[in-house]
């Protein structure tokens, strides 16, 4: 068990007499790898200071933290009134949230952090949430472009929402509330529209948030056996050890507000027959990518069925799916084939040459009918002595090539599959590169091509 660490110090104020009674907070923003932490801070850290304007705050993960003082909890739930609640919150040493020292924590160790209060009147970000249902709710507060919310407020037994002790500035807000939890181990949830607050000199009310239920998409993954004796034996996939994650476009990922709202479908599961559902689906674009483990069989496609008097299949591995709030997708059919092929090999050097770093080794569909097919376009990075590997590859011909220095789009295998026109472009070029090379390799099923040499 990982010992706490320990955050202490003195509160003062301009005079140097002791502030007493303020509560002081510790935020953790880093992890003890320095990875940036992402997610609400829910049960926050935070003691009182005593008659001495001193406090103590135990019991702390390791990591980096922000220590504050003054301005209101935040959480929504009623406490005692506190005389600085309205106060911006003063960071150490004596500081805004945007020039506040960083404070490290280890295992067992105690740090001094003091504080010299600044004592600023803050502002007020108030208003109400209209909900789906009779169940409560809460609202998440970030500073624009900041990934670390600011604070939570949860709604119990009432529909108001108010954050204080804010400073200047430019916020978001959302709201989530569980819809659902019956009969499942994921809650059906609601989220508002983030919307976008700016305070300047003046407090901010009457903000109404609404709430409707997230999307969800549904579907199964097919196995398909393929019964030849080279294939014979090899173990198949397991259900269990399979995981079907939902990849955003890199633009709208970034562009994601990234306020927390919990028990997001990001990935799935399925179940012991193949079903698969995803949960509490942001609005926005989406494609597939399953994680499996088996040597012998490769993704062979991704469809989806519409409804309808005339369904029609598409290709979901080169298009889109597009959720809106409340919708229900249903029709995913991910089918894994058995009969994948490896290639291992080495790019025929001159003697005493070394591979420039960033060459990517490129495998395409040499046969016209196969030619915009995605799921046949692989990359993968050349070490720098020349060896480069590529499994779970469908039995076919492929056009080989070698690339450096490439562009963004084809950098990587999941850059190269998005459903994108310049993605399909950059591919469509790609392969015309290729068959001016006339590289071709074909690969039988199940087959294991080792020491391959591309000159």
């Amino acid at each position: 068990m990982i010992r706490g660490g320990v955050i202490t110090g003195a509160v003062t104020n301009s005079s140097g007499d002791p502030v007493i009674g303020v509560r002081v907070r510790a935020v953790r923003v880093r992890d003890a790898k320095g990875q940036t932490i992402k997610s609400a801070q829910f049960g926050s850290q935070e003691r009182t200071t005593d008659d001495r304007g001193v406090y103590r705050i135990y019991g702390l993960v390791p990591g980096t933290y922000l220590i504050s003082a003054g301005g209101n909890a935040n959480i929504g739930i009623a406490s005692v009134f506190n005389p600085y609640e309205n106060d911006v919150p003063t960071y150490a040493p004596s500081a805004t949230r945007d020039n506040a020292a960083e404070i490290s924590v280890r295992s067992g160790e105690e740090t001094t952090a003091d504080i010299r209060y600044r004592g600023e009147p803050g502002y007020t970000i108030s208003g109400t949430v209209k909900l789906t249902s009779t169940s409560g709710a809460s609202v998440s507060l970030a500073a624009f472009g900041n990934p670390v919310p600011l604070a939570n407020a949860y709604l119990i037994g009432g529909r108001g929402f108010a954050f204080h002790g804010l400073p200047d500035g430019e916020y978001t807000l959302r709201a989530q509330q569980i819809v659902s939890a019956e009969a499942t181990p994921v809650p059906q949830l609601a989220t508002s529209v983030t919307k976008r607050i700016t305070i300047k000199g003046a407090s901010v009310s009457g903000i109404e948030l609404v709430t409707t239920s997230m999307s969800s998409i549904s579907g199964r993954i097919n196995l398909e056996p393929l019964k030849i004796p080279e294939c014979e034996g090899k173990r198949a996939p397991l259900f269990a050890e399979t995981l079907v994650q939902l990849q955003r476009p890199e633009k709208e990922a970034e562009d994601e507000d990234r306020i927390f709202v919990g028990l997001v479908g990001g990935s799935a599961s399925p179940d012991v027959n193949g079903v698969l559902t995803w949960r509490n689906v942001m609005p926005g674009r989406y494609r597939f990518e399953p994680r499996f483990y088996a040597r012998y069989w490769y993704l062979k496609s991704i469809t989806i069925k519409t409804p309808g008097v005339k369904p029609q299949t598409i290709d979901a591995a080169a298009n889109w799916t597009i959720t809106k709030s409340g919708d229900q997708l249903t029709g995913v059919t991910i089918v894994l084939a058995e009969g994948a092929a490896s290639i291992r090999g080495r790019l025929a050097l001159a003697e005493g040459a070394v591979v420039q770093s960033g060459t990517i080794f490129y495998l395409m569909p040499a046969e016209p009918d196969k030619a915009t097919d995605v799921l046949r376009f692989f990359a993968t990075d050349v070490a720098g002595d020349g060896t480069f590997t590529l499994i779970n590859l469908p039995p076919g011909k492929y056009l080989a090539l070698t690339q450096t220095n490439v562009d963004a789009q084809i950098a990587t295998q999941a850059k190269l599959r998005e459903p994108e026109t310049e993605a399909a472009a950059a591919r469509a070029k790609l392969r015309r590169a290729a068959e001016t090379k006339k590289t071709e390799i074909e690969l039988k099923p199940c087959q294991n091509l080792a020491d391959y040499q591309l000159k």
